[in-house]
Order: structure tokens, then sequence, then C-alpha cells
């Protein structure tokens, strides 16, 4: 449903920017993780611009970053080679 609303702000608001707090819509179910990964995922989608969360997650930063890349946000995914090799997700070699 909040999927549904971001997109309906979006197209009525195309100016205006969307945030949120990350871990809210996983509160009291288990594997939370796993859900904030997958909210990013649909979120960022739907059009939210920033978000708090905890930038020390790799599993949810690389989330981030490979989203970033996948939706064209992220030319030639500079970003995401250069945050995994700077160990911000994945590991470093």
């Amino acid at each position: 449903m909040i999927v549904k609303v971001m997109k309906e702000i979006e197209a009525k608001f195309p100016t205006i920017h969307i945030t949120g707090a990350v871990s809210n819509i996983s509160f009291n179910l288990p594997v939370r993780k796993l859900v904030n990964r997958s909210f990013v995922v649909l979120a960022m989608n739907a059009g939210m611009d920033s978000a708090i969360l905890d930038p020390l997650n790799k599993d949810l930063m690389g989330m981030i970053f490979a989203t970033e890349a996948l939706l064209g946000m992220d030319d030639y995914c500079m970003e995401y080679i250069g945050s995994y090799r700077a160990g911000i997700f994945g590991t470093c070699k």
C-alpha cells in the first residue's frame, strides 16, 4: 500500500522529495532485515529519494547501490563499483 501512495504522490507532485525510516516497515516481524531490504528496493522504484537507515548494514547498502544501478540512476555503474571497492558493501579482495 505504501508503494502505491508513494507513486501517487510522485505523479501529482513531481518535485516533492520522499523519505522515511526503513526499519519502521518491519516492526514486530521476523527477519526484519530481509523485509527492510525488500522495502528499500520497492520504495526506490516508487520514487523514494532518501531514507533513514543503518549505513553499516552492508547487505542493505549493497541493495541500494544495486537498485540505483538497475534503475538507471548510476551511469556506467560507477557508484556501485566504487562503493564495492571502498568496502561499503560486499567483501573486498
